[in-house]
């Protein structure tokens, strides 16, 4: 083989690698998209997109702040935890005062959890891993002791606009779900502070050595999930206008599939929030799809395994092909 083929044969692995692990995600959705509009057009009727940007919309929210500490090489395994004690901050607060006071209340505990990993993991320097399982456990039984394991029920009906209320047919908790999707991507890719988070997740030692405070980068993705805890909770509590300890213990796993399918690397420096929205549609697009379709909803966590391993495994094989190819 000639030089000019291999070296042709190089850029056409590199173009290969590169085209697959940018648009792989993409792509899979819209096949998937086809597959489920082909068994039921249904699916894509402006009712049914609604219901899923409102049902998704808390696990949506929490998945961009999960984006963040993952681009750092971080993790957040309290979401699911902090979450229900948000919700039930909110519901509680919401029993005796202004539904706007008990969403900042809300808010206001999301960001306290938020802080509270930041200070172990950059602060005491814990692994995030076990620093974050820890503190799930904390805020699960302080939740439990605070409620009883009893529900919070609030009367009031203005505390439930922002869950259930529409707009020409759009709900709230999908506006919401946007915005941070659109925020949270214009920061991550317009913004010094977005650079630095790429930066940090890419290389820590020369992010230090150039001068960036990475204890302060890593541990601000950490209060930002513990923001998004809040306004996920808040959005729960206002459309069930209740909330009780425990409240959907599984969502930890919607929350990481949704940014590990988007194509986040776990080892941090690699995603976007335009990947992570890619990730929610696949996500809510396979539960759509079995109710849709009639299927038993007993596959759907063989399926979102399945998909799991497949994209943590393209995402090895497309990091190898660019290594050859360089």
């Amino acid at each position: 083989m000639s030089p000019t083929d291999r070296s042709t044969l190089a850029l056409a692995g590199r173009y290969g690698a590169a085209t697959l692990r940018t648009y792989g995600i993409l792509i899979a959705l819209i096949i998937l998209v086809v597959i489920v509009f082909a068994g039921n057009p249904a699916f894509l009727s402006e009712g049914n997109i609604f219901n899923m940007l409102s049902q998704w919309a808390p696990a949506g929210i929490m998945a961009v702040g999960m984006t963040y500490v993952i681009l750092t090489g971080g993790f957040d395994l309290s979401v699911a935890s902090g979450y229900s004690l948000c919700a039930v901050t909110a519901a509680a607060v919401g029993q005796h005062v202004d539904p706007a006071l008990a969403y900042l209340a809300a808010l206001g505990a999301g960001f306290a959890i938020g802080l509270l990993n930041a200070v172990l993991v950059v602060g005491v320097n814990i692994n995030p891993f076990i620093t974050t399982v820890g503190t799930g456990f904390i805020l699960g039984g302080v939740t439990f002791v605070v409620t009883g394991n009893a529900a919070f029920i609030v009367d009031d009906p203005d505390f439930g606009i922002i869950g259930y209320e529409r707009w020409h047919g759009f709900p709230f908790s999908g506006m919401l779900l946007l915005a941070f999707l659109l925020i949270g991507g214009l920061v991550l890719a317009k913004t010094v502070y977005g650079e630095t988070v790429y930066a940090v997740g890419g290389n820590r030692e020369a992010s230090r050595l150039s001068g960036i405070r990475v204890r302060t980068v890593i541990g601000s993705t950490y209060v930002l999930s513990g923001v998004c805890m809040g306004m996920a909770g808040i959005l729960t509590a206002s459309q069930l206008n209740s909330a009780q300890a425990n409240l959907d213990p599984a969502i930890i796993f919607d929350v990481l599939t949704i940014v590990v399918v988007g194509g986040t690397s776990l080892a941090g420096g690699f995603g976007s929030m335009w990947r992570t929205a890619v990730g929610l549609g696949i996500i809510a697009t396979i539960s759509n799809g079995f109710i849709l379709l009639d299927i038993s909803v007993f596959y759907q966590d063989i399926i979102k395994g399945s998909i799991i391993v497949g994209a943590l495994a393209l995402d090895v094989l497309a990091r190898r092909l660019a290594a050859r190819s360089r």
